[in-house]
């Protein structure tokens, strides 16, 4: 039982055949469903401004509440989760996965999230999806860019700091393989930690690169880039990490709990300089 729960009169997860609407139907999409679970929760902390999300498996709608800065992430991300359950009326039983931003990311942020995921589908009995900062950042911008109008690019580049004058990137192609149809992000390579100020861009198309004003990319390389450069401030996204999930859950993926482990994308810098304590 949850931290909250622990006076509350929830009756353990138990399974109903089908989901049901406000007047009593069955859902247009039975499948849906899970054995009755109708959300998937989302943990995004890989950065200082986190944030949560419940997804909607029927409805399709995402409700997100961000963490209040200045506070300590440990402190806060359970209280957060109840808040937005409440707040949807979600209960514990309707659970049916759980999302978790693995990173890169801030190196704290990331095992307080993932260890929080791991104890929720313990308590919860759900799967539990790790899914790459990068791949929820690439996702989010996409999405937020084609719904404002924005023409479809031929290139995607989420960035993040690095810290120490470097960036984590990976390369995206958009395509549509949601299971709602809606264009998402496919990666076209892996993960890359590269100087701030070298970043190769392909050689044509153009590019969405999502970052931070403070992290964006400074003398990029690849032809004549600067008249295909689009760019979009995203940052942080629990939506798309729930999305992500959904789509993992969909696809049949799903990975053992005990294996899932941060992406740190570099070796900590106590790890780095413990050789230097040494001499």
């Amino acid at each position: 039982m949850w931290p909250w729960a622990a006076n509350s009169s929830i009756s353990p997860i138990t399974y109903r055949k089908a989901m049901r609407n406000d007047t009593g139907d069955a859902p247009k999409q039975e499948s849906d469903a899970i054995n009755g679970r109708d959300w998937i929760l989302a943990v995004d902390t890989s950065t200082p401004e986190g944030g949560v999300a419940l997804f909607h498996l029927y409805t399709k709608k995402v409700r997100t509440k961000r963490l209040p800065a200045g506070i300590r992430t440990s402190r806060i991300l359970l209280p957060a989760i109840r808040d937005l359950m409440r707040e949807a009326n979600a209960r514990e039983e309707s659970i049916a996965a759980v999302g978790v931003a693995l990173g890169p990311g801030s190196f704290t942020g990331l095992r307080i999230g993932l260890a929080t995921a791991k104890g929720l589908v313990i308590g919860l009995r759900c799967p539990l999806f790790g899914i790459s900062s990068l791949d929820a950042l690439a996702d989010a911008a996409l999405r937020s860019w084609l719904n404002e109008g924005g023409t479809l690019p031929e290139w995607v580049l989420p960035c993040r700091d690095a810290r120490n004058g470097e960036l984590f990137s990976a390369l995206y192609k958009p395509a549509k393989v949601q299971p709602d149809g809606a264009p998402t992000a496919v990666r076209a390579g892996e993960d890359i930690l590269s100087r701030r100020n070298f970043l190769p861009l392909p050689e044509n198309g153009k590019i969405l690169i999502v970052a931070a004003e403070k992290d964006f990319p400074v003398g990029i390389i690849g032809g004549d880039s600067g008249s295909r450069i689009l760019h979009r401030g995203v940052t942080i996204s629990p939506e798309s990490v729930a999305r992500l999930a959904w789509q993992a859950m969909t696809q049949g993926r799903s990975s053992a709990v005990a294996d899932l482990q941060p992406i740190y994308g570099r070796k900590p810098r106590a790890e780095t300089l413990w050789p230097s304590f040494e001499t």
